[in-house]
């Protein structure tokens, strides 16, 4: 059916649903961080990255980030195979969050244990919209991973996951209809 015979508001949220899983399903996770293996702790689900909450509103600089990232991840260059997405959800934003329209990049850095699990995570930078990072955590939570590989066994592993996030402003003209905002990773 196309989707010019859904109601404006389905067929903007059919485009932005539509939008999320497409980039979800075809961006890789880029595997590694630097550090030596060691035991992974799991993460608590209803906790933001709490290490990541002095950080700058600036694009994600490497030093902001927690010392776990590189005191337990095992680096790119010393794996067999970086861990894998299995499964992802994507996050649920809503564009009518942000009525004055809204333009962010954050990054998430991902934990994933030998079992697979997802382990800690931080996101950068820490001023993020705390609606967005609860989207984007409650996401993180249901996917599945391969875990990184290293000389036959698995080891616990980092990676990088961006969101890139446009909403456009609502003008005067369109006002009754909700803005469909995108998202690329």
């Amino acid at each position: 059916m196309h989707i010019s015979r859904f109601p404006r508001p389905a067929a903007a949220c059919a485009a932005v649903l539509g939008a999320l899983l497409l980039a979800a399903c075809t961006t890789p996770p880029d595997s590694g961080s630097a550090g030596s293996a060691a035991a992974p702790q799991p993460a608590a689900a209803s906790e933001p990255a709490a290490a990541a909450a002095s950080a700058p509103s600036s694009r994600a600089a490497p030093s902001r980030w927690p010392a776990w990232l590189h005191e337990d991840c095992t680096p790119a260059s010393q794996m067999d195979v970086g861990p894998q997405a299995r499964y992802r959800r994507p996050p649920v934003i809503h564009a009518s969050w942000f009525p004055d329209g809204l333009r962010t990049h954050v990054v998430f850095r991902l934990e994933v244990t030998p079992q697979g699990k997802l382990g800690r995570l931080a996101y950068l930078p820490a001023d993020t919209d705390p609606r967005i990072v609860t989207a984007i955590m409650q996401s993180l939570q249901r996917w599945k991973f391969r875990p990184g590989m290293r000389q036959g066994r698995p080891v616990t592993a980092c990676f990088e996951q961006p969101y890139d996030l446009v909403f456009p402003a609502k003008t005067g003209a369109s006002a009754d209809a909700p803005s469909a905002g995108s998202y690329q990773n």
